[in-house]
C-alpha cells in the first residue's frame, strides 16, 4: 500500500464510528505554524478521503476550520481557490471568527470524517489561575477554544526547534490538554536541515520530548522557503511544482496525518 492509500482507508474506516473526529491544532505561543499544519493536513488528508467519494453533491470528508477572529484558514483557502480557477479543493473549509455554536454542526454532519481546527496564534492565560483550574482566559476567543476542546478527540501540539516554544508546549501539554483529558501529539516543526545538519538541536528537542513521554511524530516538518510563501501565493502542500523539495515536502505532512489516523 501506498501511504496514500493507508490514509484513504483510515478515513473511510472512521467513517462508519459516528460523528467526525476532530482534531485541535493548538499551542500557548504564536509562530510555531499551527494554520501551515492545519491547512496542510487537512490537504493530504482531504486528497486521500475524496479518491474514495464519487459524489460531488455531499459535502467533503475532511474540513479545514479556523476559529481565530483574523480568519486566517478563510484568506489562505481563498487564494488558492482564485489560483484554481475556483476549481474545488480537496477539503471543505469553515471559519468562525471565535463565534461559538457554528462547529458543533459541522461535527455531527454524517458526510464529515475529519475537522481539522487551526486556533488562534496565541491565547490569553490567567496567569494566577490554580494549578487544577482552568487557565484559558475570558472573552470571545477564549469560549471558542472551551467549545472545540469540548469536542475533541486529539490535539497536535507544534513545537519548533527554538527553545523559546518548548515551555509554551509543554504549558499548553499540562494545563490545557491532559486535565480534559485530551490525547495529543506533538509535532517538530520548522526544522532547518541546512542549518542543523548533524542535528543537533533536533536531537536536543527529541530528547526533551521523550523525556517527558509525549507522544511525537517520529520525523520534523522541515523549514522549506516554498512552506513560507505558500499562504501569500495560495497554495497546498499537495500542489507544489513537482521537484525533490516538494516530494520531501509532501511526506512530511503525510507522516502527520498518518501518525494522527494511528492515534484516532
Amino acid at each position: 500500500m501506498t501511504t496514500s492509500t493507508v490514509l484513504q482507508a483510515a478515513i473511510d474506516t472512521s467513517a462508519r464510528t459516528g460523528r467526525a473526529k476532530v482534531v485541535v491544532v493548538i499551542q500557548q505561543k504564536g509562530g510555531t505554524g499551527k494554520t501551515t499544519i492545519a491547512i496542510n493536513v487537512a490537504a493530504v488528508s482531504g486528497r486521500s478521503a475524496v479518491l474514495s467519494n464519487a459524489d460531488e453533491s455531499v459535502g467533503a470528508p475532511v474540513v479545514a476550520a479556523g476559529i481565530d477572529i483574523q480568519g486566517s484558514i478563510e484568506k489562505w483557502c481563498a487564494r488558492v481557490e482564485d489560483k484554481r480557477q475556483r476549481e474545488a479543493l480537496p477539503f471543505d473549509y469553515l471559519v468562525t471568527k471565535s463565534k461559538v455554536g457554528i462547529l458543533p454542526a459541522v461535527v455531527n454532519d454524517p458526510e464529515r470524517h475529519r475537522v481539522i481546527v487551526d486556533t488562534p496564534g496565541f491565547f490569553d492565560v490567567d496567569p494566577d489561575a490554580e494549578w487544577d483550574a482552568d487557565p484559558i482566559g475570558t472573552g470571545r476567543s477564549a469560549d471558542a477554544l472551551r467549545e472545540v476542546l469540548e469536542v475533541a478527540d486529539l490535539a497536535i501540539v507544534p513545537i519548533t526547534p527554538s527553545r523559546m516554544s518548548w515551555d509554551e508546549a509543554e504549558y499548553t501539554i499540562e494545563r490545557v490538554l491532559k486535565p480534559r483529558g485530551i490525547r495529543f501529539l506533538v509535532v517538530i516543526n520548522m526544522h532547518d536541515p541546512s542549518k542543523d545538519k548533524s542535528e543537533t538541536q533536533l536531537d536536543k528537542l527529541k530528547a526533551w520530548i521523550d523525556e517527558r513521554n509525549y507522544p511525537r511524530v517520529s520525523h520534523p516538518i522541515r523549514r522549506y522557503t516554498i512552506h513560507e510563501n505558500a499562504h501569500e501565493n495560495g497554495t497546498l502542500v499537495t500542489e507544489y511544482k513537482m521537484s525533490g523539495t516538494a516530494l520531501n515536502a509532501r511526506e512530511d505532512f503525510m507522516r502527520v496525518a498518518l501518525t494522527m489516523e494511528q492515534m484516532l
